[in-house]
């Protein structure tokens, strides 16, 4: 029979046999998910500030934004953007344009090339008032709760919280 003591230095090595056991399949479990189809995130995606441009200098700053999901293939986002001016004083808010904000602006889903993650997806939209689409690259995560954005046509990234 092991003695009171022997059993309390075997008790930290038990604890932490178990604690491992119970986390490594906890790890895996929200990696990376299924795309969505269907429901509505909100997301923050913020924009690099300008570092070496010439001031004084005007820039998108972020954008608050909800994308909603209708198929597998595409959707509508709805955006705010807030546009700052950098000056050699420090910067100012920009008040709002047509161009900073959308409402019901068509979205399309597709695959990526070969080289990118299986899972990740692009999203592409063109901005109310404007002749060029916006691109970011998409991939699910946390058990589809989740969508990490990344610019592919501009400096952008943000996370989509569903």
């Amino acid at each position: 029979m092991k003695s009171i003591s022997g059993m309390k230095r075997s008790l930290p090595s038990l604890t932490a046999g178990v604690l491992l056991a119970a986390l490594l399949p906890v790890s895996s479990a929200f990696a990376v998910s299924a795309f969505p189809s269907s429901g509505s995130c909100a997301m923050l995606v913020t924009q690099p500030v300008p570092v070496g441009a010439t001031v004084p200098f005007q820039a998108g700053y972020n954008i608050i934004a909800v994308l909603t999901f209708t198929s597998a293939t595409g959707g509508t986002i709805d955006y705010a953007g807030t546009h700052v001016n950098y000056t050699s004083n420090g910067y100012t808010v920009v008040p709002s344009t047509a161009q900073s904000s959308g409402t019901g602006i068509p979205f399309a889903v597709a695959a990526l090339a070969a080289t990118a993650p299986s899972a990740a997806r692009s999203i592409t939209f063109t901005p109310t008032g404007s002749a060029t689409p916006i691109v970011a690259n998409a991939i699910a995560v946390n058990g589809g709760s989740t969508v990490l954005i990344q610019g592919a046509s501009d400096a952008f990234s943000g996370v989509c919280q569903f």
